[in-house]
């Protein structure tokens, strides 16, 4: 088979470049992403982090709004629960917040107190909240076995398990990688179809697999971890947000951690070990008028079967991993794609026709071209803008300008 080839660099580097500065502003302010709604206010920084990842769980087609906001509830909810009333089993503590019939499944927990949110949804005081994912059992057994391990290895805690598969890895790549899979093994080790009517069957087939569990501490292979896009999605926002990295830090430091200011998002160590971070593949950024268009008119011999997170690692590494960007912030395409490309606004694209009528360059008003293209909120700074040259402009072979 040919080789695999970049054949514009210089092209495919100005390209990553953009990407990573929309990447920067998306991380800049709490607006530009969606908090949980968390049950009460008393949950611990590791309560609050084993939400969020088994929040991500269930995140698989469906609207990540009503995750959060509902979902976010319940599973918080079961959380406090599970970390704090030790005596029950995971097995029955879990079923307490299922009900279920023949051939559904959903969850449902008590309904504490005014919430705005749930408002929104018509649940009001007096109701109970009912959340149920896409792959309502199937997500069941993965949540399940998440519980299940980590009462078996570290006291019911995530961060616990985070803290025992970082320990000892002083290369924060290395360190990096080690949790990534850690919790692959963690949660996603449990994969497959399951019915309502098979899941009692597939609990008791985890459980026999669980009681034999150990958490080694050397890496997996990268080649595995491709495709896992709800645990890059999670380990990104423990590294990079600003409102789950503090509870990330905090939490690890509650486990016992003694180095942990090296997971802080402003550790210089850490940000250059962010390539470590695989870009999380969706429709998005798999999309073949983003692909074809960005990426595939810049190389030869491209890989059909390779998906976006494998053609953008191995561009990536072709191109001596450019300082200025990492694989995984062209997540980004999540909001991307589906405002500029779906919408074919090629005419006030970055990549595209360009920026010229909608850059204003005004000191500290809202930046027009982060807004129209992920609607993230960014005050301008002229001086230091990494857009205002236009220089990606026409570099879109799906555009409607392209020759």
């Amino acid at each position: 088979m040919p080789a695999f080839e970049v054949t514009e660099p210089e092209k495919l580097r100005s390209i990553f470049a953009v990407f990573s500065a929309l990447d920067d502003i998306r991380w800049s302010e709490e607006a530009n992403y969606s908090l949980i709604n968390y049950c009460c206010d008393d949950l611990s920084a590791s309560e609050k982090l084993l939400t969020h990842w088994l929040c991500y769980i269930t995140d698989r087609q469906m609207p990540f709004e009503r995750i959060w906001d509902i979902g976010g509830y319940v599973i918080s909810h079961l959380v406090r629960s599970y970390s704090r009333t030790p005596a029950k089993t995971v097995q029955g503590l879990l079923l307490s917040y299922v009900k279920r019939d023949r051939k559904t499944m959903r969850f449902e927990s008590p309904f504490e107190r005014s919430n705005p949110r749930l408002k929104r949804y018509g649940i009001a005081a007096g109701s109970t909240v009912s959340f149920a994912s896409r792959y309502m059992p199937e997500d069941l057994v993965l949540i399940f076995r998440t519980l299940a391990v980590l009462e078996r290895v570290a006291h019911r805690s995530l961060s616990r398990f985070v803290h025992i598969a970082s320990e000892g890895a002083a290369d924060m790549w290395l360190a990096i990688l080690r949790v990534a899979a850690a919790l692959n093994r963690l949660t996603y080790a449990a994969s497959g179809a399951v019915s309502a009517s098979e899941y009692d069957a597939q609990v008791n087939e985890e459980m026999k697999k669980i009681a034999d569990f150990e958490l080694a501490l050397d890496r997996e292979p990268e080649e595995e971890l491709f495709g896992r896009k709800r645990l890059w999605c999670s380990l990104r926002d423990y590294l990079k947000s600003p409102e789950f990295n503090p509870i990330f830090v905090e939490a690890l430091r509650d486990a016992g951690g003694s180095d942990t200011h090296r997971w802080e998002r402003s550790n210089p160590a850490l940000k250059a070990a962010l390539y470590a971070l695989e870009l999380p593949g969706d429709v998005w950024n798999n999309a073949e008028l983003f692909r074809h268009g960005l990426f595939s008119p810049y190389v030869t011999n491209e890989r059909k079967t390779w998906d976006m997170p494998r053609t953008i690692r191995k561009i990536y590494e072709m191109l001596n991993r450019p300082s200025d960007f990492y694989p995984e912030q062209l997540d980004v395409t999540f909001d991307f794609v589906p405002r500029m490309c779906e919408r074919t606004m090629c005419s006030v694209c970055l990549f595209g026709g360009g920026i010229k009528d909608i850059c204003h360059q005004k000191e500290n008003l809202l930046c027009p071209v982060a807004l129209s293209s992920c609607g993230y909120r960014h005050r301008c700074a002229p001086e230091t803008c990494r857009f205002r040259t236009n220089l990606v402009q026409g570099l879109c072979m799906s555009s409607i300008f392209a020759r």
